[in-house]
């Protein structure tokens, strides 16, 4: 097997393995995930956490995704967001080469539920 092609298949595989490490839209597990908690009446709190290889984005977009799925299955059908809330962690991982700083999105806030 020559050398390109060896280099090409440990490439496909990493990225395989990498994007397999992704935040799925899933309810809080060891990668990360949703969880919502019941306040009172139409009010919930709720967050989305990720791990180092997801973008802010996607997870603001699963934050609304989960508020808005947790108004829908409690009989509203709409929602607002308040005292939302970036709570992304920061963490500096260094080796004998360097050191590089690793972000863990998350993102949370109180969804009040709309008729």
């Amino acid at each position: 097997m020559n050398k390109n092609r060896f280099t090409t298949i440990i490439a496909c595989a990493a990225i395989c393995i990498l994007t397999g490490c992704v935040t799925p839209y899933q309810p809080e597990g060891f990668t990360g995930g949703y969880k919502e908690e019941h306040i009172r009446d139409n009010l919930y709190y709720v967050t989305f956490n990720g791990n180092a290889w997801i973008d802010n984005g996607t997870v603001v977009k699963y934050f609304h995704r989960r508020a808005k799925e947790v108004c829908v299955e409690n009989g509203y059908r709409d929602y607002h967001i308040s005292e939302q809330r970036d709570g992304t962690q920061y963490m500096v991982m260094g080796s004998g080469s360097g050191a590089s700083t690793v972000g863990k999105p998350a993102y949370s806030g109180m969804v009040e539920c709309l008729k």
